[in-house]
């Protein structure tokens, strides 16, 4: 399987993504509500831009292709405008009556160098590169939805409510046709074909890591500028 050479050939940042601090944190009931929010608002750019994504390589796929039905079904079950309102509900639990702003303009550094990659890829990339790209992320469903199958996760409810998120089939159905469409494709490429698809992947899984490194340090400084929204959020309101 060619995603497992994927797996492989980056173990060290696998693993780092999946033991990442701040997902430790939360599962030992470590993670502050400030952390937690920081994530959430920081999400709103990628959740739109994702969604981007996934509309570009429908645009790009055969009528009736597999994985552009599965990114549809992601499109009209968990819009864009649905998922940042599930955010916000979110984040008013913790005490912040705030929108995550999906505007990337207000997100950090590490969140707008993860949201470009994904639409850069969709706009020049094929079907499995796309795929492969949103890989990483996809695989919420296993590194959050899996661990915190049935866990009451310690701290805020709010941190149980978002993990169950990635339990939900349509992001499954996501997931595996991100699996279908690469692996029917690298039986197929050269190596130079394959090295591309390794380098997408390993750069999401990068770009995951760095966007968790913000969240857990309530990262959100720019050069000379402004911190992002998040931080900006956090730093100026008293839940």
């Amino acid at each position: 399987m060619f995603l497992d050479h994927c797996r492989d050939s980056t173990a060290a940042i696998w693993h780092a993504y999946t033991t990442h601090p701040w997902i430790e944190a939360m599962a030992a009931g470590k993670l502050s509500a400030e952390q937690f929010a920081f994530f959430q608002m920081d999400d709103g750019p990628h959740v739109a831009e994702f969604n981007r994504t996934l509309a570009l390589g429908i645009a790009k796929a055969p009528t009736g292709h597999p994985w552009a039905t599965a990114a549809a079904h992601v499109l009209d079950d968990m819009s864009t405008v649905d998922e940042l309102e599930e955010k916000r509900n979110l984040l008013r639990q913790l005490g912040y009556d705030v929108p995550p702003q999906p505007d990337r303009w207000w997100c950090s550094p590490a969140r707008e160098a993860y949201v470009n990659h994904l639409v850069r890829t969709g706009y020049e990339g094929t079907i499995p590169e796309i795929a492969i790209a949103l890989y990483p992320c996809a695989m919420f469903v296993e590194v959050i939805g899996n661990r915190f199958r049935d866990v009451d996760i310690p701290g805020p409810r709010a941190f149980t409510i978002w993990a169950d998120m990635y339990k939900r089939a349509t992001r499954t159905q996501m997931r595996d046709q991100h699996v279908a469409v690469v692996e029917a494709a690298a039986t197929h490429m050269d190596q130079d074909q394959r090295d591309r698809l390794l380098n997408l992947y390993t750069r999401s899984l990068q770009h995951q890591l760095r966007v968790f490194d913000a969240a857990y340090h309530l990262d959100g400084s720019w050069p000379a500028g402004r911190a992002c929204y998040a931080r900006q959020v956090i730093d100026s309101h008293q839940p």
